[in-house]
Parts: C-alpha cells; structure tokens; sequence
C-alpha cells in the first residue's frame, strides 16, 4: 500500500481532549487519502511504555501500511500534519521525520514543593558534557524548516517501516528497549530508538514547521506572571552610578550588558585617584569615569555619583551584574503604575530580593532623594556614609518602606554574580566588605531604632 499510514498511540484510561480533537481533525482532513493503514491503539500501563511501543511496531509490521506515524495521547496538533510531514519525508533521505514538540523539563525547585518549570524542544546532539559523549538537547532550532538532528521524541514523528526492518534484522524486536548511558542510568526508550538508528546510518529530521502542544503539569507562581508581563517601554533617562574598585575586568562585560539591554542608561563610574587601571578599562568600555580622592566606600561613591549627573532616575549598582533585556522597562513600568521612588530590581540570587522582601540594586527617582533622601540622613543624600559596604540596600530599602514609596519589580532583572550565589570568586574585594559587616548591622539596627521614634 503506497504511501499508507497506520497511526499508532498508547494510552491510559485519561487521553487528552486536545489529541480526541487532533486526531478527529487530522482524520477528517485526510479523507482516506492516507491513512489506509488504520491504527493501533494499545493500553500501556499494564505493558509499559517500551514493551508497549514494541508491540505496536510488531502489529505494524504484520500490515502492508509503508509508514507509521506515532502519537502520544497528550498531544494537540494541526489537522494537515501527516500530509506536511509525509511531503518531506522519504524511505531512503529522509525515514524518520518529527514534528516539532516540547519536552516540561524540571529546572530546579520553587522552594515550595514543586519545580521550576521550562518548555524545551525535542531535538537532540550527540555533544561532549563532563568529558562524556552525551544526548544534548538544542537550545534553539531553525524556524519552519527540516533539519537534522540525532534525536528526537516520539510524541508526533513518521517513520518508514524499513527503518523497523534494518533495526529487526540487527537488533531483533528491541526498537524502543532502554540502552544504558553514561550516568550508569538509562535512556529514554525514545532516544534509545534515536541511538539504534543512528548506529545503522538512518538519518533523522524534525521539520519545525510542523507544530504541535503537548499538555503537562506544571506548577505555575509569580514568577511565571511576571515572566508574562508586557511592561510600557522606559522613556525616562537614568545615571547608573557604579563604585568600582581594583576590577578593571568588570568593565567591559558590565559595560556590553547595559548597552544591550537599553539606550537609555548612562554609566557613572566613581573611581579612587590610585586605582588607574581600573579608571582606565571602564572609560575604554564606554563610561563617564569620575575620579575621587576623598571617596572610598560604596556609600560615599554612590553620594558623589548623585552630586555629578542631573538624569532623573538613578540606579546604584556594583560592578559585578550582568543586565538582563527589558529590566528599565520593568523598572519604570512599576514606578508609573505605583507611584513607587524606590525600585527594587530582580538580582536571581538573595531569597529576599527573589521573595519581593528587599534590593541589592535599586532604581530611584532623583527628586525623592532631592526633597526627601533615600536614606535617614535627609535631602540631598541617598546613602548614609557610615556604612563601609553592607546595609546600605537595608537603609534604602527600609526607609522607602516606611515612607510608603517602595515598589519592587521583580521582571527587572539585574543578575548578581556574586560568590554567595556560585556566580563569581571571593575576591579580595568582597572580602573587603565582609570584615565590616558586623559594624554595619550593629549601626543599622541602631538606626532602624532611631528611626522609629
């Protein structure tokens, strides 16, 4: 029978609404033109997954049928999706041809008691990782196109039945036996299919234009609504003040970052008077370098870099940050929509800051600080210059509290990469700032107390 197509799926007493409405479509759609082949429908679960898949190419093979198309029953899929697939593919180029789906892979807990979650397509290298040759799923893929790969899913895929025939007379009826991998686990049955075909010279393709849903669980919170977010675009400019101190390699990472993510950010960096080479990587990368003398904590820097720039917002910030896309935007999104002076941004390491609790970066408008100060000190300051390093965010933070001015915006994103969180070295500076960290919580509390009198 050219060019006949058997459909083959297994299934639970549950199948998604979505694959009913798919396959009736993709029936309808077809008209008999293909699907000469019929369908196996087998419950797995007493069988399981691979015994499953390999008594359903047993029955498939005792058909005339040239090709079989496989479904997972939790699939969603467009009616004309055998037709597109059946118009690329070819029993000797092109045997094995996927549809494009997406795997929900675990990426870490949510701390409480599920998982962050990420969609990632099923389209598979062979890649090297921990000195291992391993199945690396791709982190991108071409847009409506066939391309070639070394594995895939079988949620939505159509392979010609010689394909079953070369691994039958290879291997024996064992296309979707588990193979051992380098972990000392096992691989999916899919990819284990992927492997056999792949240790025959059969080639295997995803065509991307081809699209389809796949319905998974998810544990979904607020990171996931604020991911979804569409902010209004920043319009308002804003001098990112920057203490710096014996890191002239952060400049220009620090420097490429702010540049991408926004054009309307301008960088002050305050630098002591001996530290020349750090004063000269950051004017190569592109900064307004402002050199002080009398200048040598964070607060004291960040108060110059409030004296010398006249842009409307500020946002201080250290030396060690990577700025994700969109974070002004976020940022002077929430200012608009709160009234909030005070912005909390994103840094994806401190659980406060993750939490909404607190910032290590903060965006604020010059005028608050102008009539109010963001510190307790009054107009005119925006840190209080006892702190060495530590609690000058708290005093910030706390005050704006208080003063009913605070806003966090956790979409905006400027990423710490900070030893604490595995992303950087404890450098000497860093240790710097930990040998007063005692003196300052001891002065921050006592503040905090005066405060509230």
């Amino acid at each position: 029978m050219a060019d006949a197509v058997t459909v083959a799926y297994l299934h639970s007493d549950h199948t998604a609404y979505s694959f009913h409405e798919s396959l009736i479509g993709m029936v309808m759609y077809d008209q008999g033109e293909h699907l000469g082949g019929g369908y196996i429908s087998l419950r797995c679960e007493p069988l399981g997954i691979v015994e499953g898949r390999n008594k359903c190419v047993s029955m498939f093979l005792e058909k005339d049928a040239e090709w079989l198309l496989w479904l997972d029953d939790d699939m969603g899929f467009e009616p004309n999706t055998l037709e597109r697939l059946l118009a690329v593919a070819d029993e000797d180029d092109t045997p094995i041809v996927g549809a494009l789906c997406f795997a929900n892979k675990h990426v870490g807990p949510d701390g409480l008691g599920g998982y962050r979650t990420a969609a990632r397509p099923t389209i598979f290298d062979w890649a090297e990782i921990d000195g291992k040759q391993k199945m690396a799923g791709r982190t991108g893929y071409p847009i409506n196109a066939l391309t070639r790969c070394d594995g895939t899913g079988c949620a939505c895929i159509l392979i010609h039945r010689t394909v079953f025939e070369k691994m039958r007379d290879e291997y024996g009826d064992t296309w979707y036996d588990r193979i051992p991998n380098n972990d000392e686990g096992y691989n999916s049955e899919d990819i284990s299919f992927c492997y056999r075909a792949g240790a025959l010279g059969i080639p295997v393709h995803v065509h991307t234009g081809v699209k389809t849903n796949h319905l998974k669980n998810v544990w979904v919170g607020e990171p996931d609504y604020w991911a979804q977010v569409v902010p209004a675009i920043a319009t308002e400019h804003t001098a990112v003040l920057v203490p710096v101190l014996n890191r002239p390699q952060n400049a220009e990472p620090f420097m490429r970052s702010l540049r991408a993510s926004t054009g309307l950010a301008a960088a002050y960096v305050i630098v002591e008077n001996d530290d020349e080479e750090t004063a000269t990587a950051w004017e190569t990368a592109g900064a307004h370098v402002v050199i002080r003398d009398n200048a040598h904590t964070f607060a004291e820097k960040i108060n110059v870099g409030y004296q010398l720039s006249d842009e409307p917002w500020l946002f201080i910030v250290g030396d060690d940050v990577r700025f994700h896309a969109g974070w002004l935007d976020h940022a002077q999104h929430i200012a608009k929509a709160t009234g909030a002076q005070v912005i909390g941004t994103n840094d994806l390491g401190n659980p406060r800051v993750t939490r909404g609790e607190h910032a290590t970066h903060m965006l604020i408008a010059r005028a608050y600080v102008d009539e109010q100060g963001a510190s307790w000190d009054g107009p005119k300051s925006v840190c209080h210059e006892g702190y060495r390093h530590w609690y000058v965010d708290d005093e910030i933070v706390t005050a704006a509290k208080q003063r009913g001015v605070w806003g966090m915006a956790l979409a905006s994103k400027v990423e710490h990469l900070h030893p604490a969180w595995g992303k950087g070295a404890n450098d000497d500076v860093y240790k710097l700032g930990q040998v007063h960290a005692d003196e300052d919580a001891k002065l921050f509390k006592q503040r905090l107390k005066a405060s509230t009198r």
